[in-house]
């Protein structure tokens, strides 16, 4: 249990307000690499492709298209900040709207494998509805970022996988076993 001590009381030592960053770098590198990428092959289709060109030729600009609009897509949708307060928990994007969810709503916390491995934090919003929100489990400093949640919100019900990522204590009429 000695190596999980730093996941312990998270929000004590490290205090609030606190930030997490996706890697700015990458992001921004990748975002311009994909631009590129469909600006090149743009320019190849309008110049370098024509009647006489092999099959090859034709199809892998739009293929490159395909990737590079996918990549650029991915990384302007996609979780780019978290921020912990003492009130709420807030998820900024580079295009979306940022999601805000106070740490008194949230019902419960559960884990989903799908195409990648999500956190789906069920939540009731400001106007009374409950809604679920799925955080990719893909961003840094995840297990840190979990047990804040975790503490942040104990009445939350958790998922056998949620549960035994939690390192505080935590009351069993809490835990919710998924079947």
């Amino acid at each position: 249990m000695k190596h999980y001590e730093e996941y312990l009381n998270i929000n004590n030592r490290k205090g609030l307000p606190r930030s997490y960053w996706f890697n700015q770098i990458i992001r921004w590198f990748t975002i311009l690499f994909a631009l590129f990428a469909i600006i090149y092959a743009g320019w190849l289709i309008f110049n370098k492709v024509d009647a006489n060109s092999d099959t090859f030729t034709k199809v892998v600009p739009f293929v490159i298209i395909f990737f590079g609009v996918n990549s650029l897509l991915r990384n302007l949708f996609s979780l780019n900040k978290l921020l912990f307060t003492t009130k709420s928990l807030k998820m900024e994007y580079l295009i979306r709207k940022p999601v805000v969810i106070n740490w008194d709503n949230i019902i419960s916390l559960k884990s989903k494998i799908a195409r990648q491995k999500l956190l789906q934090i069920t939540y009731t919003d400001e106007t009374g509805k409950e809604r679920v929100h799925e955080l990719n489990l893909a961003f840094p400093k995840i297990l840190e970022i979990l047990n804040a949640i975790i503490e942040l919100c104990p009445q939350a019900k958790l998922d056998d996988f949620m549960d035994s990522i939690a390192v505080g204590e935590r009351k069993e009429e809490t835990t919710e076993k998924s079947e």
